[in-house]
């Protein structure tokens, strides 16, 4: 598998969802994610990230 794209901090005052939600905007805004690149597949990130499938769809149905 290849590296995490980011890593969330665990001992963070913000919850996963934020935390991801603030990267991913960060890696678009900065131009990691370059326009009409596809971002990983909601279960390919939670599987990078370690944590839930739900939490990462919140997170990408939040972005739509």
């Amino acid at each position: 598998m290849r590296d995490a794209l980011f890593y969330l901090d665990r001992d963070s005052d913000l919850n996963l969802q934020t935390q991801i939600r603030q990267k991913l905007v960060d890696g678009i805004t900065s131009g990691a994610f370059p326009p009409n690149t596809r971002l990983p597949s909601s279960r390919k990130l939670a599987q990078q990230l370690n944590v839930s499938r739900n939490t990462v769809v919140a997170v990408y149905q939040e972005l739509v």
